[in-house]
């Protein structure tokens, strides 16, 4: 977070609270929904309709530590997605980066926060690129992230990311994901192109697959919630991703049982939908999820 004198002031119900661990954490409480985003990632981690369960999944063995990438809500994946740099730390920079805070704006309806990574940031962590990226959440009865990017430089420059969206099932057994029937995917888990499956997506194992080629809605159902409605814009790719039993003993700040909870549903430019932005090019990925 940049230094107290720079940020603009809130507005009521909108305060700066801080972990038992000492990460900062913008905290929203507005009529219609409660909301939690870190400023370290400008990551949500949490967004709760009034009256409703909270619309993500966030691991219940986190200790959100400062600095650390956090397992849940919605990581942001930029400028690169998953291992598509060799030698770079998985998912990009913005994950671990101190993001500012540029605005806040309350609505009747709703609640909009624009959030940025600084210039000297990036020149820091990317000192080879030229990028300047801000992020726009609009919280309320639904979530909407908008994550827009800018090659600020004079070359052409790659752009791979994803707004890394955990969302909440009763049981993994149950789950069915609506939308996705012959869609074509890469499965990453053993570089193969397939094609789409018929009927919903149900996952009795580990998934890690991009479906490509569609823009549509899918839609999460599972047993005694209500259906999840995701739709996603500036992307033609939608990651699908479940560690299934055997992984999730391996991965941090995951429970042994929490595939079983969770399934993660990307707005995506991966695979075979990166972007190459000319300079001064800008491009925006967006995802809103909602009953």
């Amino acid at each position: 977070m940049t230094d107290s004198a720079a940020t603009p002031p809130l507005p009521n119900g909108i305060t700066y609270d801080t972990n038992a661990h000492g990460r900062v954490i913008l905290t929203i409480e507005h009529p219609n929904v409660s909301a939690r985003i870190a400023m370290t990632g400008a990551h949500l981690v949490s967004c709760r309709p009034s009256g409703e369960d909270d619309l993500l999944w966030m691991s219940p063995v986190d200790e959100q530590k400062p600095g650390t990438a956090l397992r849940g809500g919605i990581p942001i994946c930029w400028p690169w997605f998953g291992n598509d740099r060799m030698g770079a730390p998985a998912h990009g920079v913005a994950r671990t980066a101190d993001w500012q805070l540029d605005s806040v704006t309350v609505e009747h309806q709703q609640v909009r926060v624009q959030m940025s990574i600084p210039p000297e940031t990036l020149n820091s962590l990317l000192p080879e690129e030229r990028w300047a990226v801000s992020v726009e959440f609009v919280l309320g009865r639904s979530l909407a992230v908008h994550l827009t990017t800018r090659n600020i430089g004079n070359e052409p420059q790659l752009l791979s990311q994803a707004l890394h969206t955990y969302l909440p099932v009763s049981d993994i057994a149950s789950a069915e994901i609506h939308g996705l029937t012959s869609v074509r995917y890469l499965d990453k888990l053993t570089d193969e192109d397939r094609p789409g499956q018929p009927g919903p997506l149900t996952i009795t194992q580990e998934v890690d697959r991009i479906y490509y080629q569609y823009a549509g809605p899918v839609r999460l159902s599972s047993a005694g919630k209500k259906d999840l409605a995701i739709t996603r814009n500036g992307c033609s790719a939608l990651v699908v991703w479940n560690p299934g039993p055997e992984k999730s003993t391996t991965l941090s700040q995951f429970p042994a049982n929490g595939y079983q909870h969770m399934v993660c549903l990307e707005a995506a430019n991966a695979g075979p939908d990166k972007r190459l932005l000319a300079p001064w090019e800008s491009h925006t990925i967006s995802t809103t999820v909602g009953y």
